[in-house]
């Protein structure tokens, strides 16, 4: 590097963690964090910052490896020598060749209640079973759920069953008898309570979460919580959270102002009432979720795994909280190295330009096929022949392939590629695709 001072240039957004990870990399040079007006630095230009810098500064700038343009002006106004840093953040220790081991996560702030769906259908060995899959995959808590017009007459055998295993149990009924029988064979947490049940709370040992009246808001979710409080009884506030189109933003709002009214309170967030009612991939949207309950400090979040786009959901809440509460604990946004939660697309793009393959391929002189995925297209060749394509359907007829074995090698590579170009992965010949905490077994 040059002599002088190491200025990292940045925008307002990415200040504080830019900061913390300058500080961690222990430069034995004079260097500071030059921190601009804009709020997002990617969308930042060279002539921008040279506007925003002095003249003649010297020393060395490095700017966002995602700040396009040419660099001259910005090297003529400050005199200094400019480089682009990597293009994420996380990136920057391995560029001064010191990368950063990861940073364990501590204990989890948010309990996770895997509610077990209309339990009274099931058998206790099938209410067994679903209850250790959901522990597996990081719930906290069972959640027995009951129907109205369906008995539970095994609630009892199996509340005692999963407490044989360690597993603390809930219980979602508005049936006092149900609650009365789950609490004696060992349930701890009660759903659902309002007018309807009040007074049987009064006779069940643990914790019950009050919600309104039926159609009458906050104010009756007040009034339950205060006459359960005079009488002594644990309580967890759930001000009900809607589904999308149906009031979801207002419900939103609605735990806002509990926290705010309430700043010591527990607060539970039933979420499956909005992912299971939305044909939407998950994951992000369980993702999003948490970052509100991190944002707000809920205690609590129920969900289900139902609908057929609603799997893993357990699994993706219990990897959320890790990554939302450190976000929040840190002041700094949930772009993180942990990208766990990125199964459908990748934390980073093809690794090389259509530019770059195109100078790759006329190196080569030999018959092996070799495939890439750069600028939108999928890129086959090998000495003699080159291919491009959006699709793999067709590309067999272009290729000189004999032997059985090879064509089925680039089959399988050409579907691989064809599904990294669609979701916009990133594809690397011979690897398997990333898809996220789905590789690591927890499904």
């Amino acid at each position: 590097m040059s002599g002088g001072i190491l200025r990292f240039v940045t925008g307002q957004l990415a200040a504080p963690a830019l900061r913390k990870t300058v500080a961690e990399l222990g430069l034995d040079r004079p260097h500071e964090v030059a921190v601009l007006p804009a709020q997002v630095a990617a969308l930042m230009t060279p002539g921008y910052i040279a506007r925003r810098l002095p003249q003649n500064l010297g020393g060395e700038l490095m700017i966002p490896g995602r700040c396009a343009g040419n660099l001259d002006e910005l090297r003529a106004h400050t005199g200094a020598k400019v480089i682009r840093g990597p293009k994420e953040l996380d990136d920057l220790p391995a560029h001064f060749g010191a990368a950063r081991a990861p940073k364990p996560y501590g204990p989890p702030k948010l309990q996770i209640l895997a509610e077990i769906v209309d339990a009274p259908l099931l058998s206790v060995p099938q209410i067994v079973k679903r209850a250790r899959y959901y522990r597996a995959q990081g719930a906290d808590w069972i959640d027995l759920g009951c129907r109205n017009d369906t008995p539970l007459p095994r609630l009892a055998e199996a509340g005692r069953a999963l407490r044989r295993l360690g597993m603390k149990v809930s219980v979602d009924t508005f049936n006092p008898a149900e609650s009365l029988a789950a609490s004696r064979a060992g349930a701890r947490m009660f759903l659902s309570v309002n007018s309807v049940n009040l007074q049987s709370a009064r006779e069940l040992t643990g914790t019950v979460v009050v919600i309104p009246d039926f159609g009458k808001g906050l104010a009756s979710l007040y009034r339950n919580a205060e006459k359960l409080a005079r009488w002594k009884v644990d309580i967890i506030l759930d001000p009900i959270l809607d589904p999308l189109a149906l009031g979801a933003a207002r419900s939103i709002a609605r735990y806002a102002e509990v926290r705010r009214r309430f700043p010591e309170a527990r607060i539970l967030m039933g979420v499956g009432n909005l992912v299971e009612l939305t044909a939407a991939d998950n994951v992000g949207i369980n993702a999003m979720l948490v970052g509100f309950m991190a944002e707000l400090g809920i205690n609590y979040a129920l969900t289900t795994e139902v609908a057929q786009w609603n799997r893993g959901a357990v699994r993706q809440l219990a990897i959320a909280r890790q990554i939302m509460e450190r976000a929040v604990e840190e002041g700094t946004p949930p772009k993180v190295s942990d990208h766990r939660l990125l199964a459908l697309r990748d934390a980073k793009g093809d690794p090389f330009s259509a530019a770059q393959v195109s100078a790759m391929r006329r190196k080569v002189r030999d018959p092996n096929y070799r495939v890439f995925v750069a600028g939108g297209m999928i890129h086959v060749f090998n000495g003699r022949v080159y291919v491009k394509t959006k699709s793999a359907a067709g590309v067999f007829d272009k290729l000189d392939v004999a032997d059985p074995s090879h064509a089925y090698y680039l089959g399988r590579e050409l579907e691989r590629a064809q599904t990294a170009l669609r979701l916009g992965k990133r594809y690397t010949q011979e690897n398997p695709l990333d898809w996220g905490y789905l590789d690591d077994g927890g499904e």
